[in-house]
């Protein structure tokens, strides 16, 4: 498989940049986002909690992107001025369109449930040649502490920081192990060679990329190569679990509180810690596949619409949700009744 761009493909640009409150004395804090236009709400909320968690110091927010209108970039501007305004921070928004084709790559398609921005975290190495570090993060998120704090974790000559998926995996195998079917535990150590994944697979919503360290060491190459691996199940997160095994400093699991597993389904050794892990974290993070703009009543989905309904995109997520909800009972209505038809030309020709 090859790793060449094809000709023609288009180089990054910079569309905007917009200074806010400048304090040139603060170290700056550089996060990364990727977003399509559907997405580009909940990157919203997630912007408005870190606008309104800041410390002080000076912080960088750099949305790549291929499909976001100019509205929404300027409503994403909106709710930066709006929520980095009583804030002790200063803050510069810009957006990049992303130079590379992901077309000229053979990505394993992964989990179903991730978008193709995903991808992009990929080229941070080669993208930033001007940054040591960077800090990436989901949209999915709500910021609950400063993430700088993070940022100036010490990574020595790690290649990335992140959190463990512990309880996830621990969930699935004590699931597999259950139902005497092991298919993911077996993946984990055998395709990607991750030894004791409850203690070494990480989740990738979160991560500190040391970008001087993997571009030292050709990671971005590794990483791609990686990534092409039908093999992969969980999208690039699984490449990049193995790609950076022995070169990862973990991080406290508060930093990507995930809202993906029940306590309840764990075995009891661990379930009182993951429990309490949930009341302290810092960053809460909807990895799986219900959200909270779609479940009010998830977990930390009341805190979620708080901020979500301080931001100009709070109608838009209520109306998009409303025709979701309206698709899905017309679609049930549809399919209920195709059912009734063909039974009962299946019955007409039998008889």
């Amino acid at each position: 498989m090859t790793l060449t761009k094809k000709k023609g493909t288009s180089t990054a640009r910079v569309t905007r940049k917009i200074p806010l409150k400048v304090d040139h004395r603060c170290e700056k804090v550089t996060v990364l986002f990727a977003v399509n236009n559907g997405y580009a709400p909940y990157l919203g909320i997630a912007l408005a909690s870190l606008a309104e968690r800041a410390g002080k110091h000076e912080y960088e927010f750099i949305v790549l992107y291929n499909d976001l209108s100019e509205r929404n970039r300027e409503l994403l501007e909106h709710i930066v001025h709006q929520f980095g305004r009583e804030s002790a921070g200063s803050f510069r928004l810009r957006f990049m369109e992303m130079p590379v084709n992901l077309t000229d790559y053979d990505f394993a398609p992964g989990y179903k449930s991730l978008s193709v921005e995903s991808w992009y975290r990929l080229f941070a190495p080669s993208l930033f040649p001007e940054y040591d570090k960077i800090l990436w993060l989901d949209s999915d998120i709500l910021v609950r502490d400063d993430v700088a704090k993070l940022y100036d974790t010490s990574m020595g000559d790690n290649w990335i920081a992140a959190c463990r998926w512990d309880y996830g995996i621990i969930g699935i195998l004590e699931r597999e192990r259950r139902q005497k079917q092991p298919k993911l535990g077996p993946y984990f150590t055998k395709v990607l060679g991750v030894k004791r994944p409850k203690e070494n697979y990480v989740n990738a919503g979160v991560m500190l990329f040391n970008l001087r360290a993997m571009r030292e060491h050709g990671v971005q190459e590794k990483l791609l190569q990686a990534a092409q691996n039908s093999a992969m199940h969980f999208h690039d997160q699984c490449a990049i679990n193995m790609v950076c095994q022995g070169h990862i400093h973990y991080v406290d699991s508060e930093w990507n509180g995930l809202v993906c597993f029940n306590p309840d389904n764990l075995p009891l050794k661990y379930r009182k810690k993951a429990i309490a892990d949930k009341k302290n974290r810092k960053i809460i993070h909807w990895a799986g596949g219900a959200k909270p703009w779609q479940k009010p009543d998830h977990e930390g989905a009341v805190e979620w619409w708080n901020v979500a309904r301080q931001t100009p995109y709070y109608e838009h997520i209520l109306y998009t949700n409303i025709c979701a909800i309206l698709r899905g009972e017309m679609n049930k209505k549809l399919a209920l009744s195709n059912h009734i038809v063909e039974k009962d030309k299946h019955e007409q020709t039998a008889k």
